[in-house]
């Protein structure tokens, strides 16, 4: 049984390496693609391209991408692999691909962003193709991940977590603990194709848990111990290395990354840059003109608001109330203080578009964080810290993620939107409550995973 387990780990481990580099030369054959591409868009242009220039500027890409695949493994032949997670990962090895294709040549710009901007795209698609093929490989009876649960009544729907969050795993939980030694064995000699083994230490005794340990290092069989869930604890831990102690410490948030902090800012720019320059200036100019002709007084008001940060800055939006109008304690539109034209924009969310010049100044962010005035940031805070989340650092932003079944300004929702960042999450809450405000429907809650 020892050699069976050991020659199925080696064969996992030889796909897994097959996989790797057929993976690796379809992207190399992308970046080519990309290449000769830009060469053909640009037309009589291409032909001025001298061969050498177009061989050095390929061979550093593809040079620079065997170098980048180390650094940024391709999560798409994970099991718990989401696609946010995928289409993440391909930005950073096109980001990285396209500084060094930027930085080789300057003086062919055009040949540069033309095949950055194609690999970009179709290593996506191509990643997004892959991980959907890995899927239905997993899913298949004769590829299934098997493995075997120990642990106690106490921590048995950790079975259905496992299940249902891992693509093709099928685990078989062994019901007595105080005979699991044994029973472990004896399911060992009758599954011979088993692969992992996935336990709780404190289900077993000390004694216990070293036995099965040693008989899965001398069978070769993959260990996973599961930390007993303390429902005060954040459950987004990771096990690190503290000398030659393991101890399980808070996950890095995603937005702690530099690359993806540069991801999220280039987005903020690149999204307010083509509203600042199409729908701003034709809507602000009308704007103006019908503001001041129904009510008297600045067409554009700030108000010192802050974000998860807690940094105040000055937020503009179009005014909706009359400028000498009192305050007023009824609810929304229905408030005699706002002018036809106001109850339009707070209507339509149209009063928020200046707000994308504070995205492009990087006061501001799309999608993000939930904004208060700042006399009600110490509470906030409190709360935060309350839900362990006290390394979150979210700008403010004109859309943020809340949940359907708790108030809107759930602290909740902003904690876990920091844990949960992507860049197809953010795609799909902006594309949300675009379709919402179309609609003039409630928002409803997405099913991110």
């Amino acid at each position: 049984m020892q050699k069976e387990t050991t020659h199925i780990s080696a064969r996992h481990k030889t796909q897994h390496w097959l996989r790797n580099s057929l993976t690796l030369l379809a992207e190399a054959f992308i970046w080519a693609g990309g290449v000769y591409a830009a060469t053909l868009l640009l037309g009589i242009k291409a032909g001025d391209v001298h061969p050498f220039i177009w061989f050095v500027h390929l061979g550093w890409g593809l040079v620079f991408l065997v170098v980048v695949s180390h650094f940024i493994p391709n999560n798409a032949y994970s099991r718990t692999a989401r696609r946010d997670e995928v289409i993440a990962c391909a930005m950073k090895t096109a980001l990285a691909v396209s500084v060094l294709a930027f930085a080789v040549f300057t003086e062919r710009n055009s040949l540069q962003f033309l095949s950055c901007l194609l690999f970009f795209i179709v290593l996506t698609v191509e990643r997004l193709i892959l991980n959907g093929w890995f899927i239905r490989y997993c899913t298949q009876s004769a590829h299934l991940e098997h493995g075997v649960l120990i642990c106690n009544e106490e921590t048995i729907w950790q079975q259905q977590a496992l299940q249902q969050n891992t693509y093709g795993l099928k685990l078989t939980r062994l019901t007595e603990t105080e005979q699991a030694t044994q029973q472990f064995t004896e399911y060992l000699t009758a599954h011979p194709e088993t692969g992992s083994v996935y336990c709780v230490p404190s289900a077993l005794p000390a004694t216990g848990l070293e036995t099965i340990a040693h008989l899965c290092r001398e069978q070769g069989l993959i260990l996973h111990l599961l930390p007993q869930p303390v429902s005060a604890l954040n459950k987004e831990m990771r096990s690190e290395c503290r000398g030659t102690i393991s101890v399980l410490s808070p996950t890095k948030l995603p937005l702690q990354s530099f690359v993806n902090r540069l991801v999220k800012r280039l987005t903020d720019i690149v999204l307010s840059l083509l509203v600042l320059l199409t729908i701003f200036p034709i809507f602000a100019a009308f704007a103006f003109v019908i503001i001041k002709r129904q009510s008297r007084g600045p067409v554009l008001v700030t108000r010192h608001m802050c974000g998860m940060n807690g940094k105040t800055f000055q937020c503009l939006t179009f005014r909706t109330r009359h400028y000498e109008a009192a305050p007023s304690f009824l609810d929304g539109i229905n408030d005699p203080g706002y002018f036809q034209f106001g109850k339009f924009l707070m209507r339509t969310k149209l009063e928020l578009l200046p707000q994308f010049l504070c995205v492009l100044w990087g006061n501001m962010t799309i999608v993000g964080s939930q904004m208060m005035r700042p006399e009600h940031y110490t509470d906030y805070r409190r709360e935060l810290k309350q839900l362990f989340a006290s390394g979150c650092n979210l700008k403010a932003g004109i859309t943020s993620f809340h949940f359907a079944t708790q108030p809107k300004g759930s602290t909740k929702a902003d904690v876990w939107y920091c844990r949960n960042w992507g860049f197809w999450l953010d795609l799909r809450i902006m594309f949300h409550r675009l379709g919402t405000l179309l609609s003039k429907s409630k928002a409803k809650t997405i099913n991110y995973i």
